[in-house]
């Protein structure tokens, strides 16, 4: 073996930034076998080794420290004008925190929570999952500045992991408009490193250029199927409840599973993983945090052949547009509408307070639910 391979590639590296000693040495217990964790005491430390180390590919912020916050720290990486800084990926630790600190947060530009409780599993599985999602946005900015745009993965033929998140966020925003959900399905071949050892570069690729035209013939004319990277693949599938998705992930899974690969008149056995993420059962609104969200739960458990699904979001109503309401009121689908009056008499407040100040008037608002 050659020097060249017998040296170990650099672990990605972390930064935790938190006043307290006991906390940053529970997160590096849980991820030093990974990452190369580094460790600062309070934000005004931690932002001058962010300028100073741009090997950094994850911040890990405390809220409450001395000399600069969480918050003003997470300002500063924003507001920096440094394209590495903005994608930056920033988990944020704390206790339990209210909503309104957490929306203070994401206004401020935080990817991810965690609690100080997290445990190593899902703590190494955020990580994973925003570091992941990271590198492929700074991808699809590059590209963006490139203007180039690259459609087709050159492996296997399908999607791209660029046109994956351009079909996501034009999938979002329909649903968004349209009163629909998105999933996005992840899906991992089991194991896929040692099957490449036992194949070899070559083959693996064939095989994975198999099973990409398998999964393929497997999915609806409105679905996208995408190469992620290595043995990860993507299916956005616009419209599609839980219900239909579980039997989805199940064909795909069985698929692979039954797919005749053989090596050297041996058989392989092979087998994949799916992990779902809707946008509505799992409260979502942005392709990042829904790529997020599947690739989270995807790396939070082991085991081969499994599908990992949101769970079932049954108490939540859909946002109802006002004028998709007032249709199906000139429709007489009133019984349609009803269930959504609280959020419309909601939305329609500051309305309300408009007229009674253009036009003297003096509707109550009294009998109108509080907005959430």
């Amino acid at each position: 073996m050659s020097q060249v391979d017998s040296e170990q590639l650099p672990l990605p590296r972390i930064l935790v930034v938190d006043d307290s000693r006991i906390v940053r040495a529970t997160i590096k217990k849980h991820l030093s076998a990974t990452y190369d964790v580094i460790e600062e005491a309070d934000g005004e430390a931690g932002w001058q080794r962010l300028l100073a180390d741009e090997t950094i590919q994850l911040l890990i912020s405390d809220l409450t420290m001395p000399v600069l916050d969480g918050l003003g720290l997470l300002a500063r990486v924003r507001s920096a004008g440094d394209g590495r800084l903005y994608l930056l990926p920033v988990i944020i630790i704390s206790g339990e925190e209210d909503d309104a600190t957490k929306q203070k947060c994401v206004e401020c530009g935080a990817t991810d929570f965690v609690t100080k409780s997290t445990d190593r599993s899902e703590m190494l599985a955020r990580v994973a999952a925003n570091i992941q999602l990271a590198a492929m946005q700074r991808e699809l900015a590059l590209m963006r500045t490139e203007q180039t745009v690259v459609t087709r993965d050159t492996l296997t033929g399908v999607a791209s992991s660029h046109l994956l998140m351009l079909q996501m966020e034009q999938s979002m925003a329909y649903a968004l408009r349209h009163n629909s959900e998105v999933t996005l399905l992840l899906l991992e071949i089991d194991n896929y490193q040692s099957l490449k050892q036992k194949l070899g570069d070559r083959l693996a690729e064939q095989m994975l250029n198999l099973l990409a035209k398998l999964l393929s013939a497997k999915l609806r004319r409105e679905d996208t199927l995408a190469h992620v990277e290595g043995p990860q693949f993507a299916i956005v599938a616009p419209g599609t409840s839980l219900t239909e998705v579980r039997v989805m992930a199940d064909r795909l899974r069985q698929g692979v599973a039954t797919a005749r690969i053989n090596f050297r008149d041996e058989r392989l056995e092979v087998s994949a993983s799916v992990a779902v993420a809707n946008s509505w059962h799992d409260d979502t609104h942005s392709a990042p945090a829904l790529f997020s969200k599947a690739t989270t739960r995807l790396y939070g458990s082991t085991g081969d052949g499994r599908i990992l699904m949101p769970d079932e979001n049954v108490n939540r109503l859909p946002l109802l547009p006002l004028a998709d309401a007032l249709l199906m009121l000139h429709k007489g689908r009133k019984e349609e509408v009803r269930p959504h009056l609280p959020t419309l008499l909601a939305a329609l407040k500051p309305l309300i307070h408009l007229v009674n100040e253009e036009y003297g008037q003096e509707w109550s608002l009294d009998f109108l639910p509080h907005a959430d």
